[in-house]
């Protein structure tokens, strides 16, 4: 139950450092550390600002940016674990791919279907599972009361005293042994993607709270693979123009972004 970084520092860590959007960098283990311990590899693939730069240059070593991640898919080259991030910069003047307000959404759903047709049509097709996750549910209320769940050592210490998971978001999983037309009835959360992916390669878990988690693994079927993958007619864009600024909160939602990528710099990412 919080703002954007709190909820994507989880998405890494199982936890987090911090219950606001700020820029101290993080110390936080994640599973960036506990892939190549294990012998596998992981990459992180980013559009403008890559938001591991609040662990500094510690992972520069597995970044790439989006265009590599098309051509490692097409090429059947991708890692065992890989992250892709969308465009987040210009989100004041609608000019992200993120779905952010005040963006045109047409934008992100392009982005969305980029990747969806890049994994769709790799050559490691078969053997893939594609995650799309949201960390924010485009909204202001959900008749499901947020449940609760272990508050994990560094959660607590940075004032996390009630354990609240937040509202419900968006997620989509695409997969030879992804159910067609399935609505799960699980309750997962951001660190049931990390469960699933330390399941799969018998990795340790983060915190108690990615050891207590569902798996999303839960959600598949193993016995009836389907390789049929149905494409899309999604216009490409870019839509939309920029929008004036006219309010203070536009302002505000440009510092996060913006004052990210100055920090990435700083450590030496290509922004």
């Amino acid at each position: 139950m919080a703002p954007t970084y709190p909820n994507r520092i989880y998405q890494h860590a199982a936890q987090t450092d911090r219950i606001t959007n700020t820029l101290e960098l993080s110390t936080l283990p994640t599973i960036w550390d506990r892939l190549p311990a294990a012998g596998l590899e992981g990459r992180y693939y980013y559009s403008d600002v890559p938001f591991l730069a609040l662990w500094g240059a510690k992972y520069l070593p597995i970044a790439s940016t989006f265009s590599d991640f098309l051509a490692d898919a097409a090429a059947g080259t991708l890692p065992h674990v890989s992250f892709v991030e969308p465009r987040f910069l210009g989100a004041e003047f609608g000019l992200s791919g993120d779905d952010h307000p005040y963006a045109d959404i047409r934008n992100g759903q392009a982005f969305l279907n980029l990747v969806y047709r890049a994994v769709t049509t790799s050559p490691a097709w078969s053997r893939t599972l594609l995650v799309f996750n949201y960390d924010e549910w485009g909204g202001f209320f959900d008749h499901v009361p947020p449940p609760t769940a272990p508050i994990p050592d560094a959660d607590a210490l940075a004032g996390n005293e009630d354990g609240l998971l937040g509202f419900r978001v968006p997620c989509m999983v695409v997969s030879p042994f992804a159910r067609r037309e399935h609505v799960s009835s699980l309750v997962l959360d951001h660190t049931s993607i990390l469960r699933m992916i330390e399941w799969r390669w018998g990795l340790e878990p983060l915190t108690e709270r990615d050891a207590t988690a569902n798996n999303l693994a839960d959600v598949l079927d193993f016995r009836a693979p389907s390789l049929k993958a149905k494409q899309f007619r999604v216009p490409a864009g870019p839509f939309g123009r920029p929008c004036p600024p006219q309010a203070s909160t536009r302002a505000v939602m440009t510092d996060e972004w913006e004052l990210l990528r100055a920090k990435a710099a700083a450590f030496g990412w290509p922004v």
